[in-house]
């Protein structure tokens, strides 16, 4: 099997042949999302919040709210014109020369609603809302959803991705950022929509969360979620891969936040991190390998490292199922 077809055959509940190497088996596009939603080199995103370039990534400038008050989001946040963002022409870009029947076609969707009102209120007030005015809260999200909407049929048409990966960071390293009660209710349904439009074209959808989301995972799987992306060891991804099998990918398993993602982590030190996600996540049978590692210039996925080569040579030495 090529890359392409052990994606597919652990989409459709077969055993792969190999672990899939999320480095490996996506054409990864990230222009869209890039005009649409988070500037990757900082400035003015589509709907005019300024974004700060780091070398970990980009952020909304730090206490330079657009408002802060839910009940005025109206009066301040104007929605770009689809047809006017360049989508398709980033789509020309990004897929010139690939080679669809390797690779899967992986679409990344950067700074989902509960992202994106923490991009215009900051997260103080962000988190407030949710509980002090969540009527008002969900008539963002669901017009925030509308557009999301709009904006990944326009990808679909002009990509014709496997996958969707919507971003929505929801949790610290300890937990939640709201009770499981507050998502539900608040922020669910727009996310249910969200991956039911996508699923609808036939496309994967991939959940991004980072930090400790398992009390929500359910609720991925619920809305259709196939894939969880970035999933991280503060979650029992054991657990997760057994209730789950057959409906649900873990995308992730690297240790991101000890020793091994540390600058300056020795080559030694990956290689066994790799062969532990190998021997722990890997017989599972629903399991892509994410490695992170960081350097002085910031994730090595995006900039490059040394380090990389000889960890994947080793990765893939015992990378058989």
């Amino acid at each position: 099997m090529n890359q392409r077809e052990n994606f597919f055959a652990m989409i459709e509940g077969k055993k792969p042949e190999f672990i899939p190497n999320s480095m490996e088996v996506y054409k990864t596009c990230v222009m869209a999302t890039s005009i649409i939603d988070s500037p990757f080199q900082g400035g003015l995103d589509a709907y005019g919040v300024n974004w700060i370039a780091t070398k970990e990534g980009s952020i909304p400038e730090p206490n330079k709210f657009m408002f802060n008050d839910i009940t005025d989001w109206k009066d301040h946040v104007k929605f770009p014109n689809v047809d006017t963002l360049g989508i398709e022409e980033a789509a020309k870009m990004e897929l010139a020369d690939v080679k669809r029947d390797e690779m899967v076609i992986n679409v990344f969707s950067a700074c989902g609603l509960f992202e994106r009102m923490a991009a215009f209120m900051g997260f103080e007030n962000t988190l407030c809302s949710l509980v002090e005015d969540p009527d008002a809260s969900r008539e963002f999200f669901e017009a925030f959803a509308d557009f999301r909407i709009d904006c990944h049929n326009r990808i679909i048409d002009a990509y014709q991705p496997d996958v969707i990966t919507y971003f929505d960071d929801l949790a610290t390293a300890n937990g939640l950022f709201m009770s499981p009660k507050v998502y539900r209710e608040v922020i669910k349904p727009a996310h249910q929509r969200i991956a039911e439009a996508v699923t609808s074209r036939g496309v994967i959808f991939s959940q991004h969360t980072c930090g400790k989301c398992e009390e929500i995972v359910g609720d991925y799987v619920e809305m259709g979620a196939k894939i969880w992306h970035s999933a991280q060891i503060s979650n029992d991804l054991e657990g997760i891969m057994d209730r789950y099998k057959g409906k649900l990918i873990i995308e992730g398993g690297w240790d991101s936040s000890g020793p091994v993602s540390y600058i300056g982590a020795s080559i030694e030190d990956l290689i066994e991190e790799a062969k532990r996600c190998v021997r722990v996540y890997g017989p599972k049978g629903n399991y892509i390998f994410m490695p992170v590692l960081m350097n002085e210039n910031g994730n090595s996925l995006l900039v490059g490292d040394p380090r990389l080569e000889p960890m994947l040579k080793a990765f893939n030495e015992i990378n058989k199922l």
